[in-house]
């Protein structure tokens, strides 16, 4: 596992890091030339649009994933979401295959309705609503999957330029973030997120093999279950993992023992499921766990259980109160 952080940088260089870890690993591989994270506008866009610095492919990178099967693309990225809420920071975007040649999403994706914005949208055919059947947000968009650290819309200019604080823990099942903004106190958040390579299924169900989440300090989520279920919502606990309506259970405690003489950490594996309905379980979620904010531990802690060591994040942003409090595998 690489452990990134904690750490104070920009955007640009968080999502040069964490592409730099993922490539360490044989199962994760570049998937398109095209797609850089230089900020500098290409002299001919593929598209015939006019060429700028703030265009998605020069703010981004899409890796390819052969344990998932699917392609992740991430780039910077600010827009209106989930209940008129704005979001800027890293945007993912999960697909299972891409088009070389036009350099988009293909087949399944989670293609939403303001990646239009950056010309996304129009070339992809299975958007999020046409790609999952169990899909539930709180209106036509929903808030994405992504690293989120600010609640104002921002191009990737000035994303580029903004510096956040966050910890990140890559290894080949997935990866991790903490990542909070203390500088804007207008804006500032923070958020966990996660993709989870879900190695030891319970059964060889046909689905994905990926659970994915983010839980921010604005009470804002995502849950998801490979391209099976796909949940986001403005309700919720900080400092649980999942979501009762969703495919990934918040899971319990998340506390330390109350006595003096034993500082035992309790928690529980939070299980994934099929679907919302939450039936019948499909695997478990290691990358993060819960921490309950007035019981758990203090952001920082070191946790350890069965060879797996969890870090406590403990963050709201300096906009925010509500801290996100979660473990994260940090190995």
């Amino acid at each position: 596992m690489t452990v990134i952080g904690e750490k104070t940088a920009t955007w640009s260089t968080l999502l040069d890091d964490l592409a730099g870890a993922l490539l360490t690993f044989s199962n994760w591989s570049d998937a398109d030339s095209y797609v850089v994270n230089d900020g500098t506008a290409k002299s001919e866009n593929y598209d015939d649009s006019s060429p700028s610095g703030d265009d998605w492919h020069n703010n981004g990178r899409v890796l390819q994933d052969s344990n998932t099967g699917l392609y992740l693309l991430m780039y910077l990225y600010g827009s209106t979401n989930i209940d008129g809420d704005y979001w800027s920071g890293l945007r993912f975007v999960l697909s299972t295959d891409w088009e070389l040649t036009e350099h988009h999403p293909a087949g399944y994706t989670t293609i939403e309705g303001d990646d239009a914005r950056y010309g996304l949208r129009e070339f992809v055919g299975n958007q999020r609503s046409q790609s999952y059947d169990d899909i539930n947000t709180d209106d036509g968009n929903g808030l994405g999957f992504g690293i989120w650290g600010s609640s104002n819309s921002l191009n990737a200019s000035t994303l580029r330029e903004t510096e956040i604080s966050y910890l990140l823990s890559v290894n080949s099942d997935g990866f991790n973030s903490g990542v909070w903004n203390d500088n804007d106190g207008n804006d500032g958040i923070a958020s966990v997120t996660f993709y989870d390579y879900l190695s030891n299924r319970f059964f060889d169900d046909p689905g994905v093999p990926l659970a994915f989440g983010v839980t921010s300090s604005m009470g804002d989520h995502v849950h998801g279950y490979g391209f099976s279920s796909f949940h986001g919502s403005n309700g919720g606990y900080r400092d649980r993992v999942g979501y009762g309506a969703s495919a990934i259970e918040e899971a319990d405690w998340g506390i330390i023992n109350p006595s003096s003489e034993d500082d035992t950490f309790f928690f529980r594996y939070p299980a994934v499921f099929k679907n919302s309905g939450q039936t019948v379980p499909v695997a478990y979620v290691r990358e993060v766990i819960p921490n309950d904010t007035e019981e758990g531990g203090a952001h920082g802690d070191d946790f350890s259980h069965d060879g797996t060591d969890y870090k406590i994040f403990k963050q709201s942003g300096a906009s925010t109160s509500g801290p996100v409090s979660l473990g994260l595998r940090h190995e």
